[in-house]
């Protein structure tokens, strides 16, 4: 068998010995780098990691990939999409191009991949484009995207009047993840800090459990020491739920070291 051959072979362990001899190698024809393609889409993390991986040795090596990988972004395949858009990422500073890419990974069904795809959007240069996307996902994504979405507007640090407001709106998601996200970027993003803290506490009043626990979290991360915020966390540290009485707890503790 051809290297080629053995990198699209169905024996995950035939593929992964022919992408390290592809790596040690640092060079591969136009006919491998087509097979080491296919195998950032096998459907199996095995393969499609390692073949990520040797993409970026091969970059790093001077061989001529990332049109290869560019091309790949537009696969019909998205777990393709995904791989080209991973190696791209590890060969070097992500380029636009993978943004479409990326946002489309944060509604992934494996957790894994939605936050290794968040760790790429966050070395994204281009700012604009890029949290303006992320605002329209909080509001039209599914609801892993607008979760993530939310994640990463907290991670970039963008304090600005409409991701504010999208945090806020994301407080009454049917989602329940969603509104534990939209909590956590409160907490940083938030401009009108009294206002937050009144939203805040109002889910703490309100919520289930798991919830108020996160209200109780975010009041502490967000610092607003008012009396209303002080008399909620005291009354949520006196809850029968134990963990509810030590997140708020710890947020009052938080508080008072200010």
């Amino acid at each position: 068998m051809t290297r080629a051959e053995r990198l699209r072979a169905p024996d995950p362990e035939i593929c992964r010995a022919a992408i390290a001899e592809l790596a040690e190698r640092g060079r591969a024809t136009p006919e491998e780098l087509a097979a080491l393609t296919d195998c950032l889409g096998a459907g199996r993390k095995v393969v499609e990691r390692p073949a990520a991986e040797a993409f970026a040795t091969l970059a790093a090596r001077g061989a001529p990939v990332e049109d290869v990988l560019l091309a790949a972004l537009a696969s019909p395949l998205p777990r393709r999409r995904w791989g080209a858009a991973f190696a791209l990422s590890l060969a070097g500073d992500p380029p636009a191009a993978t943004l479409p890419v990326l946002l489309e990974t944060l509604g992934a069904d494996d957790g894994d991949l939605r936050w290794a795809a968040a760790g790429i959007v966050v070395r994204l240069h281009e700012r604009t484009a890029l949290v303006e996307s992320l605002r329209a996902l909080v509001a039209s994504g599914n609801a892993a995207q607008r979760k993530m979405a939310l994640y990463c507007l907290r991670d970039l640090g963008v304090r600005s009047p409409d991701a504010e407001a999208a945090a806020i709106r994301a407080l009454a998601d049917p989602d329940e993840g969603v509104r534990l996200a939209a909590m956590a970027a409160l907490a940083r993003l938030a401009l009108d800090r009294g206002a937050a803290a009144a939203h805040l506490v109002g889910v703490l009043e309100t919520a289930s459990e798991r919830v108020r626990r996160a209200a109780a979290a975010a009041l502490g991360v967000l610092g607003e020491r008012t009396p209303p915020v002080v008399a909620a966390l005291e009354a949520a540290a006196a809850s029968t739920d134990a963990a509810l009485a030590r997140a708020a707890g710890g947020a009052l503790r938080g508080l008072s070291s200010r």
